[in-house]
């Protein structure tokens, strides 16, 4: 057997994990030249592996999806797995094997460490293989901001009937069980320091499992960033009372008008970067205060003088003309329904921003009212609506009806 040692990363969620990955993934040859070896058999990210190879049944619903119940062919996909690691353990020429995935939901679960530790012990230390547990810690604060704005950007507001922050606090602090367990192989990453390495975030994790750093140079870094907008927020806010994905008690039941990613085309929009208000970090911070002297005290990572920064200044321009313009190039890739909850929404925020611009611009040469009129704008996404409505009927015209009648209907929705 090739491999001496095994690389498993963690987590946790929000800090770098994807960036890692995916840099990974797509640089194996550099990585196989210097005795590393990534498990791209695995997918590029290997929670799910890790789900089935861990996971406890049954299990909270919510961070699994499988109801608390094992999936179907779980058994065959853990052989599967499993049978691809050891083949590739004994035919790889690399020293080094990486697993990575995010798996810091579990942690704070007992039945989760004992799986974790029969995993390492039976196909890893009963081969001679050492094995490391690499973990980023992040910020409390920051850590929740960008947690609870991915949170709501996939799925709204699913815990309605328990407190989010716990809930989430709770997957947190799972950091302490695996300090607790796995003391003498696991390595404790600062998030912030590491973003402030010279190398950057995945030149600090890659020279901390000892990966040649004269070699970094030949890394292609991809840098995965997740992070949305306040504009985009206000408007997965507004959806999401409208309209919500979940309308009903049981989470899986999912409204008929929307499907899981239907408003994912907005991620890419720019706008002032989505913060909470000075007011709910004060109060959370204070609620942090057990947690981050636990974290000095147990890993070491000090956040106790942590001073909070102040939130996005309350007169940084929202909705700028480029915001917009980006909106209405997302508009044609949204749904039929969410385009109606669209105009409805966007017609308001761009009135208001409309009128506020002109008040500041008055007096001046430039007449704003020109680049901000509603008629304009919103008879041109109707029109584009309109637009995907008659392709839509066309389509279905041609797919379900004779010759003759597709004709007569054509001509008549052209004229009309």
């Amino acid at each position: 057997m090739a491999v001496k040692r095994v690389i498993l990363h963690l987590g946790m969620a929000k800090a770098g994990s994807s960036s890692i990955q995916h840099t990974l993934f797509n640089n194996t040859a550099i990585l196989e030249k210097n005795s590393f070896r990534y498990l791209t058999e695995w997918e590029i990210d290997h929670l799910r592996k890790f789900h089935y190879l861990f996971a406890q049944y049954p299990v909270n619903p919510i961070s699994t999806g499988h109801l608390g119940k094992p999936p179907a062919g779980r058994k065959r996909q853990n052989s599967e797995a499993i049978n691809v690691m050891s083949r590739i353990m004994k035919t790889t020429e690399n020293e080094t094997l990486i697993l990575s995935g995010e798996y810091f939901h579990d942690l704070c679960l007992d039945a989760t460490i004992e799986n974790i530790k029969e995993f390492i012990k039976k196909y890893f230390q009963n081969n001679g293989v050492e094995t490391r547990i690499v973990y980023l810690v992040r910020n409390p604060l920051t850590w929740i901001t960008s947690h609870l704005q991915q949170t709501l950007f996939r799925i709204g507001f699913m815990n309605k009937d328990c407190d989010y922050f716990e809930n989430e606090m709770e997957k947190y602090e799972g950091v302490f069980n695996l300090q607790k367990n796995f003391s003498d192989s696991l390595t404790l990453l600062k998030f912030e320091d590491a973003c402030l390495d010279k190398d950057g975030l995945v030149g600090h994790f890659l020279k901390t499992i000892h990966f040649p750093e004269n070699e970094l140079k030949n890394i292609n870094i991809f840098r995965k960033n997740d992070s949305r907008c306040i504009e985009v927020m206000e408007f997965v806010n507004y959806i999401e009372a409208v309209e919500p994905l979940y309308p009903y008690a049981h989470y899986k039941r999912l409204n008929p008008n929307r499907y899981v990613g239907d408003l994912y085309c907005a991620k890419d929009i720019n706008g002032v970067k989505f913060d909470l208000p000075d007011q709910s970090k004060a109060e959370l911070w204070k609620r942090f205060e057990k947690t981050t002297l636990l974290l000095k005290e147990k890993t070491g990572i000090d956040y106790t003088d942590y001073t909070i920064p102040p939130s996005s200044p309350s007169g940084q321009e929202t909705y700028s003309e480029q915001t917009i313009q980006e909106f209405i190039m997302v508009f044609p890739h949204l749904s039929f329904i969410l385009q109606k909850h669209f105009l409805k929404f966007f017609e308001k925020k761009y009135m208001e921003t409309a009128q506020i611009r002109f008040k500041q611009l008055h007096g001046k040469d430039s007449v704003p009212w020109e680049i901000f009129n509603k008629r304009n704008t919103f008879f041109c996404l109707m029109n584009l609506r309109n637009k995907n409505k008659l392709r839509g009927i066309k389509r279905f015209i041609s797919e379900a009806m004779p010759s003759k009648t597709k004709k007569y209907l054509k001509r008549t929705l052209i004229k009309g």
